[in-house]
């Protein structure tokens, strides 16, 4: 395998690792929250908050993953020392 493909595989994956645990967190957030705000307050409230619960569990998921991918990232550079494999990506900072 050469560089390129190597450096295409990481792209897909890491993409695809991004996206579901985006995915995850939102859904999960949003139904646990929704949850709790209907067992807390009845079917009225959820009604009224159920949009909103949803978008800021939206947007937390976004920075959560951001900081979960950049925590990832960095671990699977040391554990398989990336730079060796992709230079134009993890190679000497200057």
């Amino acid at each position: 395998m050469n560089k390129n493909l190597k450096l295409a595989l990481f792209v897909i994956g890491a993409t695809v690792f991004n996206l579901v645990l985006m995915l995850i967190i939102w859904l999960g957030g949003s139904a646990g929250t929704i949850a709790l705000v209907n067992l807390a307050f009845g079917e009225a409230a959820v009604g009224k908050s159920g949009f909103v619960i949803t978008v800021v569990w939206f947007i937390a998921s976004i920075v959560l993953t951001f900081l979960i991918y950049g925590k990832t990232a960095k671990w699977l550079q040391k554990k398989y020392k990336l730079e060796q494999h992709f230079p134009q990506w993890f190679g000497k900072k200057r």
